[in-house]
């Protein structure tokens, strides 16, 4: 397990190499420029121009750059974004702190949830109990995000009055974060909600749970010790990848809410062409999705001892 962990994280390396690389090449030689966008007003005054690009180092060839760029963020340095005047870890760092704890509660709500309304579709299969979980996973899944937000604030906000306008960030467990994590949870619900489902219909009918039953063990018992244990590993898997979605696809929702959150600070740097900002955050969103990756795959191990490490 040592070597196959060690093995892993090496190939982080060259992962990181290329999506740096090619980030970095976007941000060179793409459309845009965030001296221009510095600037305002005067983006046509030249002089300021070349000069404000000799400042950031902007007018050095591709290759010095990314090389600079690099040996920095190695050390933790990802550079200073333009148009902040700030270290980009700094900006990086709170706003990751905030995108986590989003992020951490939606996914315990949605394993809660999405498992516990799996089983209950199982082993209720094909009654109207059934029906309902898998069709009310599916309505909210096909209703896009900046549609069914603005339904839930109209409901809970001017119709019903329960709460307040949710905007901003007051912490984790300020009634704001409600409907934020109601969203995240509602879109990746169908896909927990179906593989558990499948996966507890599928141990049921094993010859490992038929024994059991022979055995005269309660279903109760059974459905503890023998279809869960078995039936969570490949619901595991998908609740692994979608915590790296959890992350990398918060923007739109953070948005709607002006959560100062990680999407938030990507999307901001996306609009204003803040390259350094953009970089540093893609480099942190891609190490974060491999290492949770590899955590998926131990605990998938660790779960289930029949699967083996190659």
């Amino acid at each position: 397990m040592l070597r196959y962990i060690t093995v892993r994280l090496l190939y982080f390396v060259p992962v990181l190499f290329v999506v740096s690389f090619f980030t970095f090449a976007v941000g060179f030689y793409g459309p845009g420029d965030p001296i221009r966008v510095l600037m305002k007003e005067n983006w046509n005054d030249e002089e300021t121009y070349q000069i404000l690009r000799r400042k950031y180092g902007f007018d050095r060839p591709f290759l010095v750059q990314y090389g600079d760029y690099m040996l920095k963020a190695v050390q933790g340095d990802f550079g200073r974004s333009v148009l902040r005047a700030m270290p980009v870890r700094d900006l990086m760092l709170p706003s990751l702190a905030v995108t986590a704890q989003l992020g951490l509660a939606a996914l315990a709500s949605l394993s809660l949830f999405g498992i516990g309304l799996g089983v209950i579709a199982a082993l209720k299969q094909n009654s109207w109990i059934d029906y309902t979980i898998v069709t009310g996973s599916i309505i909210l899944q096909s209703i896009p995000v900046f549609v069914l937000a603005p339904i839930l604030m109209f409901i809970l906000v001017l119709d019903l009055r329960l709460m307040k306008t949710p905007s901003g960030w007051d912490g984790l467990f300020s009634s704001k974060t409600l409907l934020p994590i109601f969203l995240l949870t509602a879109l990746g619900l169908l896909v927990v909600v179906r593989q558990t489902r499948e996966a507890v219909i599928s141990a049921r009918s094993s010859d490992y749970v038929r024994t059991a039953r022979a055995k005269g063990l309660r279903e109760r018992a059974i459905l503890w010790r023998h279809v869960l244990k078995n039936a969570m590993s490949p619901v595991l898997t998908t609740i692994g990848l979608l915590s790296s979605w959890l992350l990398t696809g918060s923007i739109f929702i953070e948005s709607i809410f002006s959560i100062p959150g990680f999407g938030s600070l990507y999307y901001g740097a996306l609009k204003t062409r803040d390259y350094p900002v953009l970089i540093g955050t893609t480099l942190v969103v891609t190490l974060i999705v491999m290492l949770t990756n590899l955590i998926i795959d131990v605990c998938y191990v660790l779960l289930d001892p029949r699967a083996r490490v190659e």
